[in-house]
């Protein structure tokens, strides 16, 4: 396993314990009258999705997939190292902002985390690119070319 695959999927663990916290967080709202943001499950939904689910998948991608062909000039490890810090704190940044404009109502403050969202989604669209050639299934091919239908 790879550094950086390590590193994705140990954030994802870090952002579903967040959003655990938002979710009980959100129901003590509901049922205690705790206070909270109104951006509250906005949010809880990025951090799970984003954060957990999506790195989720990165992580167990760099790590399952079997290596691009040497010289594949897509694939960067270094680049990959970069977008993976990128979308960290794209991801904590957006959360961060969620909160805080919620409990301000103050719909300025999104505008940080709407910026934030906008890198995520260019950070995400670079790392699929990056992974695009990674998925390639070895015995389905080899039977294809042979003329086998499935």
């Amino acid at each position: 396993m790879t550094t950086t695959s390590r590193y994705f999927i140990k954030t994802s663990f870090i952002c579903f314990g967040l959003g655990i916290i938002c979710g009980i967080w959100q129901y003590g709202h509901y049922v205690f009258q705790w206070s909270a943001p109104s951006t509250l499950i906005m949010a809880h939904t990025h951090i799970i999705l984003v954060g957990g689910v999506i790195n989720m998948i990165i992580g167990v991608a760099t790590w399952f997939f079997p290596r691009s062909k040497k010289g594949y000039r897509f694939y960067d490890p270094q680049l990959m190292w970069i977008m993976y810090w990128v979308l960290l704190f794209a991801t904590l940044g957006r959360f961060y902002f969620e909160i805080i404009a919620g409990y301000q109502i103050d719909r300025n403050m999104l505008i940080p985390g709407f910026w934030a969202a906008l890198l995520q989604m260019v950070t995400l669209s670079i790392i699929f690119f990056q992974l695009w050639d990674r998925i390639r299934s070895k015995g389905s091919y080899i039977r294809e070319i042979r003329g086998e239908n499935f």
